[in-house]
């Protein structure tokens, strides 16, 4: 007979089993089947393992696309707005919690308005002020409209950090004789980190994977990113599921890399915000 701490363990391993299957196992199927020949690929019923490796499709996407410009813009994109996003972020919390800017509070309760409404109602209101900014079909006005939608989330989940912040911390700084700006950049900021972590990956990973916006306000050729380079293999005829696979394996790579030296960070933060709870 089975004890009941034995059942637990295999329910807790069963369940750990069954989301990483959901989780990586569509992650690790794309990746296989990215060097897998254009036959296998839409074999039925597929296999697992490619029988034979190839990396033609990766050949064909690199020399043979814009992949690496692409590539360029999606980080040129994703960068500006991690920075103009935390840089707003950071100054607008530490007006608010630590300033003289309490009614800047306020503003977190846009982070819920902001998640209320589908993002494409407010296409035609955020083109005609980009237009009127002549800011149309360039790289400045896709990252001002990434900020403008990761900026409220972020400012409403830096406070938690801020609050576990003790005063007295700032107070002792300031009979040291630290000035105010130094208490922000080399106290507060420093104990914050986690929650910088955690924004920076949020923000990094929704400008990297958005479309809507850069579809529509992004017309040139050399300004699409790499959500848009798929969408345009997907658009063919015929679909190129060797290059479809291939660019999503390696667009999938800079998030990881980036996740990988702010992840420890990203989640130190969470693992702080649900013990604050």
């Amino acid at each position: 007979m089975i004890s009941s701490g034995a059942f637990k363990r295999f329910a807790g391993w069963a369940i750990v089993t069954a989301l990483l299957a959901l989780t990586v196992g569509p992650v690790l199927w794309v990746a296989l089947s990215s060097v897998k020949t254009a036959r296998e690929i839409i074999a039925s019923p597929p296999t697992w393992l490619p029988s034979t490796i190839t990396l033609q499709q990766y050949r064909e996407l690199l020399f043979e696309t814009d992949f690496f410009l692409q590539l360029r813009n999606s980080l040129t994109i994703g960068v500006g707005t991690t920075v103009a996003t935390t840089l707003i972020v950071v100054l607008a919390a530490l007006g608010a919690y630590r300033g003289r800017l309490g009614w800047l509070r306020s503003l977190k309760f846009v982070a819920i308005l902001a998640f209320v409404f589908p993002t494409t109602l407010l296409v035609v209101p955020i083109y005609e002020v980009l237009a009127s900014l002549d800011l149309i079909n360039t790289h400045a006005g896709l990252i001002l409209v990434n900020t403008m939608l990761t900026a409220p989330f972020a400012f409403w989940l830096i406070e938690g950090f801020l609050d576990a912040v003790p005063r007295e911390i700032e107070e002792a700084a300031i009979v040291d004789g630290a000035g105010r700006w130094d208490v922000y950049l080399r106290v507060i900021l420093p104990l914050i980190g986690p929650g910088l972590g955690t924004i920076s990956v949020y923000t990094f990973i929704t400008a990297w994977t958005e479309f809507t916006f850069s579809s529509i306000l992004l017309i040139d050729r050399s300004l699409k990113t790499l959500p848009m380079g798929l969408a345009d293999i997907l658009a063919s005829y015929n679909i190129d599921w060797g290059l479809l696979t291939s660019n999503t394996t390696l667009a999938m790579l800079p998030g990881i890399v980036f996740f990988a030296f702010a992840g420890r960070l990203f989640v130190k933060g969470l693992v702080t915000g649900a013990l604050k709870a």
